[in-house]
């Protein structure tokens, strides 16, 4: 699996879709700023996994603020994950 990596980013978790798709998780900087990058990405036929245009980088000045919104989703996920197993 290639993974580079510039000095201004770090990646954090990567979590598997399934066959060809990931999706990755990084702490990256564009233009003196830091950002949460949560992009989906796609293996190549010559199997090196490549960023999509889906995704979403979000100032970590929010970070608390996604977190705290998460959180609040968390008994909505479980609510319907029981309903998807009755």
């Amino acid at each position: 699996m290639s993974n580079t990596q510039s000095a201004d980013e770090r990646l954090v978790r990567v979590i598997d879709k399934g066959p060809g798709g990931q999706i990755h998780i990084r702490l990256s900087r564009f233009r003196e700023r830091d950002y949460l990058d949560i992009r989906n990405f796609f293996q190549t036929e010559d199997e090196e996994w490549k960023p999509t245009r889906k995704g979403i980088a979000i100032p970590i000045e929010l970070y608390g603020e996604l977190m705290a919104a998460l959180k609040e989703a968390e008994p909505l996920i479980l609510e319907r994950s029981a309903d998807a197993q009755a």
